[in-house]
């Protein structure tokens, strides 16, 4: 007679209860909730990182300029070094623009990347809104990337450096221009802020932001009217004008 194993009997214990909210929590992230972490993540390793560095470079190099005579035979290598700091700071924040715009979407229309400001631009203390007037024009993707960046630029300008507790973009579609505007109640200077687009204050310009001065010679490389003023809130105002595209500059348009 051949004996028969027998299994050991195991009693039955029912995993322990979870609320639904908690299991909610728990649950691990899907693909894209997962590229979209690693994007602020990585945004805010280069904002603490490299771009703070590179700004430091420049601010040194400022002084250095500051110090040095003009007939000095080191300083055409200081202003060398200060245009190399210069451009890979305006490629630093370019790249941080992109991860925190969200480079997954390339086919965002301007008023929707702006009103994602709204929700996930550092300086969220802030009340910030988004306005928009006149029928939406399709506008080429460099041009939706340099005025999403300007607004952030000025939104975190406005912030941190002007004290404000409010700010609203406002965007206006017209027939023959796009004017990108960014108003804030804070106690920034138009005055100063003009010397800044003009080039005439080297560095932060007074505690400003030196990605105002990157902003302002894209604008002229462009062809753009860029102006500071003071706003309706009482604060500053940074305005941008480019012309329309034209029919033939948009999609399906009959030029050749």
């Amino acid at each position: 007679m051949t004996a028969t194993a027998v299994s050991p009997v195991r009693s039955f214990q029912p995993p322990p209860f979870v609320p639904a909210q908690q299991a909610r929590r728990i649950q691990p992230e899907e693909p894209g909730q997962l590229a979209e972490s690693e994007r602020r993540s990585l945004a805010r390793e280069l904002h603490d990182g490299p771009v703070q560095e590179v700004l430091a470079a420049g601010l040194a190099i400022d002084l250095c300029l500051a110090e040095v005579a003009a007939e000095s035979p080191l300083r055409p290598g200081l202003e060398q070094a200060r245009r190399l700091t210069t451009t890979g700071l305006r490629e630093l924040r370019s790249l941080l623009q992109s991860l925190r715009g969200g480079a997954d979407t390339p086919d965002a229309e301007l008023p929707d990347m702006l009103r994602r400001l709204e929700d996930g631009h550092p300086a969220c203390q802030l009340d910030l809104s988004v306005e928009v007037t006149g029928p939406p024009l399709p506008l080429a993707a460099p041009v939706r990337r340099f005025l999403l960046q300007m607004a952030s630029e000025c939104v975190f300008n406005a912030a941190v450096h002007g004290g404000a507790r409010r700010a609203v973009i406002r965007l206006s579609y017209g027939r023959g221009t796009v004017v990108l505007c960014v108003a804030d109640d804070g106690c920034g200077k138009p005055k100063t802020l003009r010397k800044i687009i003009r080039g005439e204050i080297p560095g932060t310009g007074g505690g400003y932001h030196l990605g105002l001065t990157d902003i302002a010679a894209l604008a002229e490389e462009m062809g753009w009217t860029l102006r500071a003023d003071r706003s309706d809130l009482g604060g500053v105002a940074v305005q941008v004008t480019l012309p329309a595209p034209t029919r033939d500059d948009r999609p399906g348009g009959t030029g050749e």
